[in-house]
């Protein structure tokens, strides 16, 4: 899976990108030949004879306590930054989904099956008080076997032509993806050690969100319908809709580049459109045509149908406002999308014209039949955390999920007195 890579970065499967070995869920001291949690170099089998024979000889005559470090607060998100990342992991994890609900469409006996889809919901956005609504953020509708076969099969076949080609990119894409976006906006474990961990708990909620839908959609893959696809790679072991690398791609685009809006706004400037200064989204841009490539590939190597990876887009980018929207913590109103497979029929990727429709923002894109808004919803408000962080400053945070997106805006917050960019 796509989500391999980042978590490599956070748990040591390449060398210098490690905070704790090999097996994330089982703490500091990865495989059998643990690292040393203070130099992070690789500790000696003897250690723990060595400790109790360092011990014994210098203890001496026990002291008794007299006083205590000073007492944390519970549930203060400033205590974060002592956990070990893994615990942190957790943490941000349950808050991810603990409020999301999915919820199956199955048509009723003897009516067609188009209608079929999926809904992942927020289960504490309540529109208006006594209304009882909880809020849609996303809902996909699948396409049947037969616009599959007929409309989405021969594209597939054509793209297996950019096989060899593509192939590095390809089996490097198996399970990486954050490399290529970190090829674009820079992001490295000491620099950004606190946006990879935002990544990568992202990137876990994803997989836990689009594994749900593909098992409710159990679309078949290409190789089910052709014994002439032949994929390059393995094809994965679950539904084909929507694109897992499509999601994850777009999602970790739209996030990175809303970390970025700054710096970008610094370097690039801004330009005249309609009368207005507005900023040259060139990063944005990047990110986003290397997500494309990515869901494309995906295709290329025939384990994917073209309306796998705009499902994947729609989800993705939808997940992405969502998650940030749970990040700030702020009372915000949500609206999402519908993506109608049974619309789509013999379109390949249109993923500029996605992307078009979710950067305006507006009501029902026309004519586009295969992308619908949702009815907009309200998001609560977190409750605050009053805390100081470790030099004594006062902080506020709205929970362990705001924590970490603060911790990760000020890795790419320019200095102060930064000059607006050129035109701005």
């Amino acid at each position: 899976m796509s989500i391999a890579s980042i978590l490599s970065l956070l748990h040591g499967d390449h060398g210098d990108h490690g905070d704790h070995g090999d097996h994330g869920d089982h703490g500091d001291h990865g495989d059998t030949m643990p690292l040393n949690s203070s130099s992070r170099r690789l500790a000696s089998p003897y250690t723990s004879g060595a400790l109790l024979n360092s011990r014994d000889s210098i203890v001496g005559p026990w002291t008794d306590p007299l006083g205590s470090p000073p007492e944390h607060e519970t549930n203060v998100s400033a205590v974060m930054e002592t956990w070990a990342p893994h615990v942190r992991g957790h943490i941000i994890d349950f808050d991810l989904t603990a409020r999301l609900l999915f919820h199956a469409n199955k048509p009723k006996f003897g009516e067609p099956k188009t209608d079929e889809g999926v809904k992942i919901k927020d289960r504490d956005g309540t529109p208006s008080e006594g209304s009882g609504k909880i809020g849609q953020i996303v809902k996909l509708d699948r396409p049947s076997i037969d616009d599959l076969r007929q409309y989405q099969l021969p594209i597939v076949r054509g793209y297996a032509d950019l096989r060899r080609d593509r192939a590095a990119e390809i089996l490097s894409q198996v399970t990486d993806i954050v490399t290529f976006s970190a090829s674009i906006g820079f992001l490295h474990r000491e620099r950004t050690r606190w946006t990879l961990e935002l990544l990568a708990a992202l990137l876990r909620a994803c997989a836990t969100i689009e594994m749900r839908l593909k098992h409710s959609m159990s679309v078949p893959r290409p190789v089910d319908l052709s014994a002439q696809i032949q994929p390059m790679i393995q094809t994965p072991g679950h539904g084909s809709f929507p694109s897992g690398h499509a999601t994850e791609a777009f999602m970790v685009a739209h996030v990175l580049s809303e970390l970025m809006q700054d710096h970008e706004k610094a370097v690039y400037g801004c330009k005249d459109e309609g009368g207005k200064k507005v900023p040259r989204r060139i990063w944005r841009d990047q990110l986003m045509r290397q997500a494309a490539r990515i869901a494309v590939n995906r295709v290329v190597a025939g384990v994917h149908f073209p309306v796998d990876s705009a499902a994947g887009q729609v989800l993705g980018l939808t997940l992405g406002t969502y998650f940030i929207a749970r990040c700030e913590g702020k009372a915000v109103t949500f609206k999402g999308w519908k993506f109608g497979g049974q619309y789509y029929k013999d379109r390949d990727f249109p993923w500029q014209e996605i992307d078009r429709h979710f950067l305006a923002n507006t009501g029902n894109p026309r004519p586009v039949p295969y992308l619908e808004r949702r009815d907009s919803f309200d998001m609560p408000e977190d409750p605050s955390d009053q805390t100081h962080d470790r030099s004594g400053c006062p902080r506020s945070y709205r929970g362990p999920l705001n924590w970490l997106w603060q911790k990760a805006q000020g890795e790419w917050r320019l200095p102060p007195g930064t000059p607006p960019g050129p035109n701005c």
